[in-house]
């Protein structure tokens, strides 16, 4: 069973991400070109919309709502598992934005159709990015709304108490390696001991005629030390180590 119509919890997420663009001071809705260069109104509305068009409110309501229903229809099409009203509304709200042949196409109704619906809101997580300067790059307004459909789709997933998996009583953090394990350790005392030395250099030039000798090896053995911090904490961040 998938349901009919978008709910307006569904039609509310939707406003809130595309925004109802260029009020006038008349109090009516303005066109206007989006990026994409083609003409727009209210909640991202574009069908029919030409330059110089002028609508209410209500009336964007009205066109935005039938827009939904349209892009929804591909979801009649393309799913051939049951739906609820959360997760219809949240693939409505998805299909608004990237389209239904994107949809189509989708890793992400391949699992859906093959009943793997927990991996549906990973699958959204995907689609956060588009091109800017001709680089594909994650933007924060996309990985906000494929959250918001994420959240939205899960929320009639079973829980611990509906039946669904057992609840862990024991939840354990991984073991971080000891501090005194890591190279990170070994180089902040290359370092530390290099400079230290360095510092007494001078002290000791009445009876070591080679100091100036003795500095650039410190300094060389400083600047090794501290790569050595420096690359060791990347790794120990890698393999958990604080």
């Amino acid at each position: 069973m998938i349901p009919d119509n978008i709910s307006e919890a569904g039609v509310r997420l939707v406003k809130k991400f595309e925004g109802l663009h260029k009020e006038g001071k008349d109090g009516l809705i303005h066109s206007y070109r989006c990026p994409a260069g083609k003409y727009t109104i209210g909640w991202g509305s574009c069908k029919g919309v030409r330059s110089g068009m002028r609508i209410t409110v209500e009336e964007a309501e009205a066109r935005l709502v039938t827009d939904l229903e349209d892009h929804a229809k591909a979801i009649h099409r393309y799913v051939e598992v049951p739906l609820s009203q959360n997760q219809y509304d949240a693939l409505t709200s998805f299909i608004f934005n990237v389209g239904a042949a994107n949809f189509k196409s989708s890793t992400l109704l391949k699992r859906l159709n093959s009943g793997q619906y927990h991996d549906v809101p990973n699958q959204l997580m995907r689609w956060n990015k588009a091109r800017v300067d001709g680089k594909l790059t994650p933007l924060r307004g996309l990985t906000r709304r494929r959250a918001a459909e994420a959240a939205l789709f899960s929320m009639d997933a079973k829980l611990a108490g509906d039946g669904g998996d057992k609840m862990p009583q024991k939840i354990e953090e991984a073991k971080p390696k000891p501090l005194t394990q890591s190279k990170t350790m070994a180089g902040a005392g290359v370092a530390g001991a290099a400079t230290a030395l360095s510092e007494i250099a001078p002290q000791i030039e009445a009876l070591v005629p080679y100091s100036d000798s003795m500095k650039t090896i410190f300094l060389l053995c400083a600047v090794g030390g501290i790569a050595l911090v420096a690359y060791s904490r990347w790794k120990d961040s890698k393999e958990g180590t604080r």
